[in-house]
């Protein structure tokens, strides 16, 4: 039986020409959450689910944010996702592995 969720590298993904590897992504409010280094694909219903993002500094941990409304400035390599800081301490320990495994 194949897994319900697939975790997919940025460097398989290409958002209108552009490769999505490398991007930050951010809360609506502009706060910087950290850098994309995957999705977390719902293989169901196929479509993103999840976004997996480190954070920054030095005790930082990888995370999933949910993939809500994103906004993507192609120019400033940015996704922009509609996460409250609520949300955000809701999923502190919400990691792919937890998902994954």
């Amino acid at each position: 039986m194949k897994p319900r969720f697939q975790y997919v590298a940025p460097d398989d993904v290409v958002i209108e020409g552009i490769p999505a590897a490398g991007m930050t992504i951010c809360a609506a409010t502009g706060r910087a959450l950290g850098r994309l280094r995957g999705f977390i694909i719902d293989a169901a219903e196929q479509h993103i689910r999840y976004l997996v993002v480190r954070g920054s500094g030095l005790f930082a941990e990888t995370r999933l944010l949910p993939f809500s409304l994103p906004q993507v400035d192609f120019n400033r390599r940015v996704i922009e996702i509609d996460v409250s800081d609520q949300q955000l301490w809701q999923l502190r320990h919400f990691t792919p592995q937890a998902l994954l495994t």
